[in-house]
């Protein structure tokens, strides 16, 4: 389905012509295979798969290398992983499509007096929207959903708005969808397939989320009350088996990317060298050898050594000897044998306790930022199926045990503990770098690409330009009259 703002302009034939037809030809001719009316079991299944599909595809082609995860060692692949001006066109593309058909199943949820079809679509549209605003800025928002009342032109909305509009804002969003979840313990969707109609783990799905945008907005806004207010509401997740996980198909076109991959684009993929410093900085010999291959320079010995495992930098072409000094993904990310590769994944319960530890930290919510911490540390390795005495025994490292000589010694580790879960989830490293500086992210082999500049955002897309001109000219205005990828968003400020 198109997005509503793309209109086919049939043109009029004259009303001469149908005055010579033959009168059997007044008769409208009915095709049985088009819907009259949207089916929301097949639009609500549609649209959950769309939205975690594509948040593991962006995390793979391009999320990885903006969150220093991955180094891509062609210059053919890399651009706009150092952060050369891009437009990312595709994934604008379809989280407005997946935002649109959210506005229809709130619709038709209203329509049939279902309130959890309402709350899960408010849910599915609200993190559209927050995608949108998070990667981009400023967006078409109150308008951007009007195209069947006429309006193919919206106007852009501050990201202020669109967070906190009280009628469509995210965060109102989904505190209604909780709400009207939280009135109907017992409801029912068909098409469900991420919690199967289980309303509690929806409202936990929901919760974390309004946790994540609370504190993205905290530098702005005081969140004090509503963050508290979620926490002693207790719908939270409550282990790693509740995070909010899609398991994608093995076939095309909704399968995890890595599957289907052509190996020349498989093998150009590396651990990028900050990760890998990070990894052997916290002693984190669990998670390298899962995530990561042996170099080709590593010693055929049995035991684990770090020495076996290496990064590559940001390069603009890498060399021989920098290749082989650094570690491919594991094959298991093409061949899919490890199930949590196949998964997407979208908010998990080790993001929620490392914002909750953030959150304690900075005295938002009452509790003990270590306690938070540790469950987020443990959380971590469940998710990816470690074992909790590994996870244990890395909680013990100098370089993981929670760090209270300072609050920043402690935000730091808490970010990049959050940093580290959120390998494979579209954009989130990059987002919350932007956020808090941690990790410091290189800027090396970017010198050319983007004035030596860690991109804050991506470039509105052609057709904003092209069609929306009007609207696309006055918010470039509002950047000094040239749109740059450095605009930073209106939490950073």
């Amino acid at each position: 389905m198109k997005k509503n703002r793309f209109v086919l302009i049939v043109p009029i034939i004259a009303s001469l012509l149908f005055s010579s037809c033959s009168k059997e030809l007044t008769d409208a001719n009915v095709n049985p295979n088009s819907l009259e009316k949207p089916d929301a079991t097949t639009m609500l299944s549609n649209t959950i798969v769309s939205e975690f599909y594509h948040n593991s595809s962006m995390a793979w082609t391009l999320g990885n290398g903006y969150g220093q995860y991955m180094t891509f060692s062609q210059s053919y692949y890399n651009q706009g992983t150092r952060y050369s001006p891009v437009t990312n066109e595709p994934y604008w593309t379809a989280m407005y499509e997946a935002a649109r058909d959210a506005n229809t199943l709130y619709d038709l949820g209203k329509t049939q007096s279902n309130p959890m079809l309402q709350a899960v679509a408010l849910t599915l549209r609200s993190y559209a929207f927050a995608q949108l605003t998070e990667l981009w800025g400023d967006i078409p928002f109150s308008d951007a959903l009007q195209g069947a009342s006429g309006t193919y032109t919206p106007k852009y909305d501050s990201q202020e708005k669109v967070y906190t509009d009280p009628d469509e804002g995210i965060l109102p969003s989904l505190k209604k969808a909780d709400d009207l979840l939280k009135s109907n313990a017992n409801g029912n969707v068909s098409g469900d397939l991420l919690f199967n109609s289980n309303v509690a783990s929806w409202r936990k799905f929901i919760n974390a989320l309004r946790l994540r945008y609370l504190l993205r907005i905290s530098s702005q806004k005081d969140v004090s009350a509503e963050m508290t207010a979620i926490v002693n509401d207790g719908m939270l997740m409550d282990d790693a088996t509740q995070s909010a996980a899609l398991e994608l198909p093995t076939s095309i076109p909704y399968n995890f990317v890595s599957l289907t991959e052509r190996s020349g684009d498989f093998n150009v993929k590396y651990m990028n060298s900050l990760l890998y410093d990070t990894f052997k900085a916290t002693g984190d010999t669990a998670r390298v050898s899962d995530y990561f291959a042996a170099t080709a320079n590593a010693s055929s010995a049995g035991t684990f050594s770090f020495d076996n495992y290496g990064g590559m930098p940001i390069v603009v072409d890498a060399t021989s000897t920098q290749a082989a000094a650094a570690s491919n993904f594991n094959g298991s990310f093409k061949s899919g044998s490890n199930g949590y590769l196949t998964e997407a994944r979208v908010m998990t319960y080790a993001e929620q306790e490392f914002i909750l530890a953030e959150a304690a930290l900075k005295g938002y919510i009452p509790g003990n930022a270590a306690t938070f911490y540790n469950k987020g540390v443990m959380g971590a390795y469940a998710e990816i199926g470690l074992d909790a005495t590994a996870a244990s025994n890395y909680l013990m490292h100098d370089g993981v045990k929670f760090d209270s000589s300072s609050s920043a010694a402690s935000m730091k580790q808490i970010i990049i503990q959050k940093w580290l879960v959120n390998i494979n989830n579209g954009f989130e490293g990059w987002i919350e770098y932007q956020r808090t500086g941690y990790p410091a992210l290189q800027t090396g082999g970017n010198a050319n690409m983007n004035g030596g500049n860690i991109a804050t955002r991506f470039l509105y897309p052609t057709t904003e330009s092209t069609i929306n001109t009007t609207n696309y000219n006055d918010e470039i205005q509002k950047m000094g009259g040239k749109e740059t990828t450095t605009y930073k968003a209106w939490w950073q400020k």
